[in-house]
């Protein structure tokens, strides 16, 4: 039995360390979340909160959740007619063992928590209640972008009202309550991940293969011709404005080589969110006796990383479309050889400082908010000044860029920032006078001098534009 389970279920097991690209991927991963780990053990270590504890208990749980999500990927790509035809049984043993990974994941967590704060029903409840989260985020991406706003209205309930609701109900029922439901909830997402034949799943494969290629920035064959969802046209409707506006005649060189670079260097999408999301918290403060402390604190550290946001969406647009730029390139209305530089590198400083400025104003009004008087704080300040240095990868000689997304590269400068709010609010609990105003505004000259010398370094080149001409 054992000898015929390593036959059917060992060689998809080992796809996940025979794709070398994802198992490296994955490597890398692991090691950044093991240094996290360690800076958030030495950083919150003397703070013994609840809260502290489920915070380093949540992020060996996240890794293994990332290592099950990368099997699903996998899964998701095999699960194809054509393999069904070579493979018996592929569909089920796929659906099989993803679910395996993801329950052993969930019952690691119930433990876990058992250990830690002896209660593993409730691990058990919100490792579930997550894990199904997840696996319908990769079906139904609509989750995914409500996710954006739950998350700083959520925390709010999660730490405020989640302790009274649990305590009118107990451990015991509450998990014989919940469990069932997100277990079949679950199951029923996993088939709508792994299809059974039929135009539906031909639909999801090339649907599942366009997410995929705009992720990674490489076109397949499986992907088919790439279709824009409402939602994505909602997303350009201020760049497809735009466009309308500069493509007029008489505009500027400087205006129409914009559009050549790719929709995500347009910054109001960006812009819209944050004036949003502040709204959104603003109203909740408004309609409060008391302003949420910790909803308005948590939208704050968001605004301040839109900048990080815009920076690898630009970034990553700008060497994607090589060759829409070699053809404006050609025509009479394209700048000058020796202006492309300071064309490119001026306006895209200039539309990074643009979020930069409206996230501290968005700082700004949510810091006031909770000191009832115009002010910002100095960690909010000293966030701010570090998210400058984030603006840097943007000057960059896009020429030997290669065509694909920096994933892996952004997914390390995003964790190394979440790395940082979350020591700079262990030491704003830990160290009640800490110069901040000080360390940011040195924090801030230096990231400032180092954006003149890539501004020097990058006028003396030859022009960086169309991107990609020299990468190997």
């Amino acid at each position: 039995m054992n000898a015929a389970l390593r036959h059917s279920y060992g060689p998809l097991l080992a796809q996940l360390v025979q794709d070398k690209a994802l198992y490296r991927q994955m490597i890398r991963t692991t090691v950044l979340f093991a240094v996290t780990q360690l800076v958030l053990f030495t950083s919150h270590a003397g703070l013994g909160s609840d809260m502290d504890k489920l915070l380093l208990m949540l992020m060996p749980w996240i890794l293994l959740q990332m290592w099950a999500g990368a099997f699903m990927r996998n899964a998701i790509r095999q699960n194809r007619p054509e393999y069904a035809c070579l493979v018996p049984n592929l569909r089920c043993r796929l659906l099989r063992l993803t679910a395996g990974l993801y329950l052993a994941n969930t019952a690691l967590f119930s433990v876990a928590t058992g250990l830690v704060f002896g209660h593993p029903g409730y691990g058990l409840v919100l490792g579930g209640a997550m894990t199904v989260l997840m696996i319908l985020m990769h079906r139904f991406r609509a989750l995914s972008w409500g996710m954006v706003l739950a998350i700083p209205f959520g925390t709010k309930f999660l730490i405020e009202g989640a302790p009274s609701l649990l305590g009118a109900v107990s451990e015991v029922t509450l998990t014989l309550a919940v469990t069932p439901v997100a277990v079949l909830l679950g199951g029923w997402g996993l088939r709508q991940l792994l299809q059974q034949g039929g135009d539906r799943h031909w639909t999801w494969q090339a649907s599942y293969s366009q997410r995929q290629d705009a992720w990674t920035g490489v076109h397949t064959p499986a992907a088919g011709a790439p279709v824009r969802s409402r939602l994505r046209k909602l997303f350009l409707f201020f760049y497809v404005a735009a466009l309308r506006r500069d493509s007029r005649p008489g505009v500027a060189a400087g205006r129409a080589m914009t559009h050549v670079l790719g929709p995500g260097t347009h910054p109001a999408t960006v812009i819209a969110y944050s004036l949003a999301s502040t709204a959104l918290a603003l109203a909740a403060a408004w309609f409060n006796d008391s302003p949420p402390v910790v909803m308005i604190t948590t939208t704050c550290l968001v605004q301040l990383g839109a900048v990080l946001v815009y920076a690898f969406s630009a970034s990553d647009d700008v060497v994607l479309h090589g060759p829409e730029q070699q053809l404006y390139l050609l025509t009479p209305a394209a700048p000058a050889a020796s202006a492309i530089n300071r064309l490119l590198n001026a306006m895209l400083l200039r539309r990074a400082l643009a979020v930069w400025l409206v996230s501290l104003a968005c700082a700004v009004a949510l810091d006031s908010t909770l000191a009832g008087r115009l002010t910002l704080r100095g960690l909010s300040f000293m966030l701010a000044m570090s998210m400058l240095w984030t603006v840097t990868p943007l000057l960059r000689n896009y020429a030997i860029a290669p065509a694909r997304r920096l994933g892996m590269q952004w997914t390390a400068v995003i964790v190394i920032m979440v790395v940082a709010c979350l020591t700079m609010l262990a030491m704003s609990r830990l160290v009640s006078h800490f110069a901040w105003y000080e360390v940011g505004s040195a924090i801030g000259f230096g990231a400032l001098a180092y954006l003149a010398l890539r501004w020097r370094t990058l006028m003396a080149l030859p022009p960086v534009l169309p991107a990609g001409r020299l990468a190997r």
